[in-house]
């Protein structure tokens, strides 16, 4: 898909991906911005970055876990001029304490936001773009984690796996109706998610890879969700970002 004069919606658009992939298709010529996130300041910020890379960036807060609100956003952005692309990216991780001693109302809100919003998002994004006839791209948000099994955010690793077969078994529907499905894994990125492994601070878990690894930056995840947008030929896959070593 040709991205110029495209409109977009992006969820976890206050910072990190979200915030970086918003910049990088404003600055491929993207049109209309949809900036979705719980986060007021951060999302107004990226409404700024998109509006100097030339794009036009609308601010709607919206927490995804929220089935009507998140319904009412979709019929909403549609009905104000359609929607070509959307990025299903907001996700949480589980923090502190590590699995299996992490609450169950944390899991529940893992599960939700990194799963259940993205079924949802997904089936709402493919209802309306089949109704308007025109096609249409969706990424969603996965992780190398979802390929892998770890314990110590074994909810985390699931719904990313999770993420990453409903992307592919969307698939098909590129042949019937000309909507293409697929998902990016990031590896370990600098994000603000990172932070907060946790609490207010990086795992202790996680300290050990992270000595071991480069860390990926927002933009490279951009780039990749870039390329998933332009490729026609591409529904049902997945591109994996995956971190160097330090050694390599």
């Amino acid at each position: 898909m040709n991205i110029s004069g495209r409109t977009v919606l992006i969820s976890g658009a206050a910072a990190g991906i979200g915030r970086a992939t918003a910049v990088a298709l404003a600055r491929k010529g993207a049109a209309r911005i949809v900036l979705v996130d719980i986060d007021r300041p951060g999302l107004e910020q990226t409404a700024r970055l998109v509006g100097g890379a030339g794009a036009k960036g609308v601010v709607q807060v919206v927490d995804v876990t929220d089935g009507p609100a998140l319904q009412t956003l979709f019929e909403g952005a549609f009905a104000e001029g359609g929607i070509d692309i959307v990025f299903n990216n907001a996700g949480i991780l589980s923090g502190p304490p590590a699995f299996p001693d992490t609450p169950l109302a944390r899991i529940r809100q893992v599960v939700a936001i990194n799963f259940t919003a993205v079924i949802e998002a997904t089936w709402h994004a493919i209802r309306l773009m089949k109704a308007a006839g025109k096609g249409g791209v969706i990424i969603n948000t996965s992780s190398t984690g979802g390929l892998n099994p770890y314990l110590s955010d074994a909810p985390y690793a699931a719904t990313k796996a999770g993420v990453l077969m409903y992307s592919r078994s969307c698939g098909p529907l590129k042949e019937s109706d000309g909507i293409r499905v697929n998902a990016v894994c990031p590896g370990v990125t600098n994000t603000p998610i990172l932070a907060k492994t946790g609490g207010d601070r990086v795992a202790e878990w996680l300290e050990p890879l992270l000595q071991q690894i480069e860390i990926l930056q927002p933009e490279d995840i951009a780039a990749a969700v870039i390329g998933l947008i332009e490729d026609d030929d591409v529904s049902g896959e997945y591109v994996v970002v995956q971190n160097q070593r330090k050694d390599a």
